[in-house]
């Protein structure tokens, strides 16, 4: 009973330990982008308000990434002391990439230094350029991380069937943990993830402040338009990485495949269900190559039920929210997107305001709905991804026994859990600590913004261009 509730307890740790970093980590992703790229306008249109948008959200970046990486170290400790069991297996094989992100969050925060310290002190394709390294840094360090979890849903580098039979770590390979099978499915899905939260989420929160209303109206103007800009490109982006994941992942991972889609029978002609609508042979159609309508679709009922998911029904509905929300998200910010560009005009375009759609209200409404609900779809496509691995922390290659396919796991997630009641405290401490972090960061934020008028910093980057332009670019 004390090792069911001790796991019970580690499970909920690392739900929420890693539900609140998640919070974080789309942040450092995408806003180097958005910045930098609000940078180069400025410099491009001799733009004051583009330049005061970039310089305001590198303040912001900096907070979130402080607090983001405070949080990510709090997820070090839990995984060598909750989950220590499957951390020494990771520890022996799957170091390396934890080891070279050591080396990315070193990157970012020296660049983040130099770009917050350089805005009148380095040239303008060099503070441009620092900015963009800021960006590579976190992307690379969501690469290496998500290669972690690529590891644990196909693991290569050892022999893993052995190790599942008799506990010992042969054949060790590091270099080939960096690259397992199915990251060629979650890396990119991962990045134009976190990009579309990320711009979809500063679509939102620029449309609603322009729906309240106020002073410095154009400078939310320009912020909506370019985040709207930048979500609808990557939704592009985003279109592939999906379509590709989903091929990959029945290519590689058909349990998997059948636990997110709630496919129960084995059938061709499968159909594609999101909530209460179901497409007869979409699923089919999508998992295939070359894609058939007619293909046969491994369900649960071909697969021993000592291996299905029991939380098939939390990974299901997860995927079904992150899918619904994500193609909405995704068909809305391209029409206002095109719409923005183009300025269509018309009886249809007009009272749908996207004659003008950074300042009527239906489209300003849907920006704010659409881009704040990435976030749900963000939270919820994670615990989709996680919870469909169940019940392996470490997996393993399927085989056929008894007409019934198996998982040779290395590691089942009742055994990678800390049975100690010492966790408790440690575990305890870092809920707390993470509990406070999300509105720690808003009210830091609120007070660095309380008194900073965003006219005073469209003036102080008309000057600072000024005196860039008198200095040949640099001060």
């Amino acid at each position: 009973m004390i090792d069911m509730s001790l796991e019970i307890f580690d499970r909920f740790l690392a739900a929420y330990t890693m539900g609140t970093h998640m919070l974080f980590t789309y942040w450092a992703i995408a806003l180097p982008i958005f910045i930098v790229t609000s940078e180069y306008l400025a410099y491009r249109r001799n733009d004051p308000i583009y330049l005061a948008i970039a310089k305001r959200w590198s303040i912001v970046l900096a907070v979130l990434f402080a607090v983001g990486s405070a949080s990510g170290a709090a997820i070090a400790v839990e995984f060598i002391t909750a989950w220590y069991k499957w951390m020494y297996v990771v520890s022996q094989v799957d170091m390396l990439p934890f080891d070279i992100e050591v080396i990315a969050f070193f990157s970012e925060v020296i660049f983040l230094a130099l770009y917050l310290y350089g805005w009148n002190r380095m040239s303008r394709v060099a503070h441009m350029v620092t900015g963009l390294l800021v960006g590579l840094g976190t992307a690379a360090s969501a690469v290496l991380i998500i290669l972690v979890n690529s590891w644990m849903n196909t693991p290569v580098g050892f022999d893993v069937v052995q190790f599942s039979q008799t506990g010992q770590i042969t054949g060790v390979n590091p270099l080939a943990t960096l690259l397992p099978p199915i990251a060629s499915a979650e890396v990119p899905m991962g990045l134009a993830g976190a990009y579309f939260v990320g711009f979809g989420s500063l679509a939102g929160y620029f449309a609603f402040r322009l729906l309240r209303g106020g002073k410095a109206r154009e400078y939310y103007s320009r912020g909506l338009k370019l985040s709207v800009y930048l979500v609808a490109l990557d939704a592009i982006f985003l279109a592939w990485a999906g379509d590709n994941a989903g091929k990959a992942l029945y290519s590689l991972q058909p349990l998997k495949s059948a636990t997110l889609e709630g496919l129960i029978q084995t059938t061709s002609k499968a159909p594609m269900a999101l909530g209460p609508l179901s497409i007869p042979g979409l699923l089919s159609l999508l998992v295939s190559w070359p894609p058939k309508v007619n293909a046969v679709v491994l369900g649960y009922s071909s697969f021993s039920p000592s291996v299905q998911d029991p939380l098939q029904w939390l990974a299901h509905s997860s995927y079904d929210v992150m899918a619904i929300i994500g193609i909405l998200g995704a068909l809305v910010f391209w029409v206002l997107g095109v719409a923005m560009l183009r300025r269509p005009g018309g009886k249809i375009a007009t009272v749908l305001g996207l004659d003008r759609p950074a300042e009527r209200k239906l489209p300003l409404y849907a920006s704010f709905l659409m881009g704040w609900l990435q976030l749900v779809a963000w939270e919820s496509g994670w615990v989709a991804a996680e919870t469909a691995r169940e019940p392996f922390a470490i997996s393993g290659p399927m085989v056929q026994v008894g007409g019934q396919y198996t998982i040779q796991a290395g590691m089942l997630t009742s055994q990678a859990f800390n049975g100690s009641p010492e966790i408790l405290p440690i575990g305890i401490a870092i809920i707390a600590t993470l509990t406070l972090a999300v509105p720690g960061a808003l009210y830091v934020l609120k007070r660095l913004f309380r008194n900073r008028e965003i006219t005073v910093d469209i003036e102080d980057s008309r000057g600072l261009l000024v005196e860039m332009t008198q200095t040949g670019g640099s001060s």
